[in-house]
């Protein structure tokens, strides 16, 4: 939003004459632009902006405030960081972070929280005390980039006792606060922290702060967690962007099938069990055919396929 708001032709435009030519012309201005670092804009940062523009149009015509809003095509050539921290070279990037990016680290490989999410943590957000389905405590995410947001996310064994060594450590409200303890770390501090820790180890720079997120997720799908489970833990938006963190393995899929006909053979036992047993004054119950009688009536069903030649 500050993006936008920031370009005087764009902002200063009425919303119904915001259309294909004025999109164009702010994508050109954007693309002449140098970022903070002097470096040309990324692809991926102007579509950002553009996915923005184009919600808050969609949001006008929702309103009823335009009839018509105009197509805004992102631009081509955007590159996806999928980067993935290995287990062996994990040890050697925290033990030569400084703080506080050492702490945020292990907290969003261990619970795949967003980096503003994690320097924006506050204590009374923090419940080190065991809870159902949690051992080790929960944090609390209150909101932030979508509407799933909001939510409980349990902590790991070496969460807990990071958090813990923090709370006796840090005088301030924050749990990640900046040098003068009165607002949190900045997310942009704890970049700057990151491009030298990477730099010094000599690493790709497709290695970036979400990267952690993008890791934990990673190996969570790897570990069997279906979409959805991933969605509620990392707070996406929608179940589509969880998916490219779940591929299913022939010996995923083959465990599937061995739960599935565990379950099934187990509710037809259990219906089997019920029938043998009416209440007083039930009528008598209907006879339901056990997995076994199914295979025979498929074996029947076969035999008379064959010998009417189909």
């Amino acid at each position: 939003m500050r993006r936008l708001l920031a370009d005087a032709e764009l902002s200063s435009a009425r919303l119904d004459a915001i259309d294909e030519a004025v999109i164009d012309g702010y994508k050109q201005r954007r693309a002449r632009q140098p970022s903070r670092r002097g470096k040309p804009l990324s692809v991926a940062s102007i579509n950002r902006e553009l996915a923005t523009l184009r919600r808050l149009l969609r949001l006008a015509q929702e309103w009823r405030l335009l009839d018509r809003i105009p197509r805004i095509r992102l631009l081509r050539g955007e590159h996806n960081r999928e980067f993935v921290l290995s287990h062996a070279v994990e040890p050697r990037y925290l033990e030569a972070a400084p703080q506080p990016l050492r702490n945020v680290a292990v907290l969003m490989l261990e619970t795949g929280v967003r980096p503003g999410e994690a320097v924006g943590l506050q204590w009374p957000d923090v419940r080190l005390q065991t809870a159902v389905h949690a051992k080790h405590g929960y944090i609390v995410i209150r909101g932030g980039k979508s509407r799933n947001a909001k939510r409980n996310l349990r902590l790991t064994a070496r969460a807990a006792e990071m958090l813990k060594a923090r709370k006796a450590g840090v005088n301030s409200a924050w749990t990640f606060p900046s040098e003068s303890d009165a607002a949190a770390f900045l997310v942009s501090s704890l970049d700057h922290q990151h491009d030298d820790v990477r730099t010094g180890l000599k690493m790709p720079a497709d290695f970036v702060i979400h990267s952690w997120r993008h890791t934990m997720l990673t190996w969570l799908g790897e570990a069997g967690a279906d979409a959805f489970s991933i969605m509620k833990i990392a707070g996406h938006s929608s179940v589509t962007v969880s998916q490219r963190y779940v591929h299913p393995t022939p010996e995923g899929l083959d465990r599937a099938f061995h739960r599935l006909e565990s379950l099934n053979a187990e509710k037809f036992e259990q219906a089997e069990a019920e029938t043998k047993e009416p209440t007083e004054g039930s009528m008598p119950p209907t006879k339901i055919p056990t997995v076994k009688k199914r295979k025979s009536a498929k074996s029947s069903q076969a035999a008379v396929f064959k010998g009417t030649g189909a």
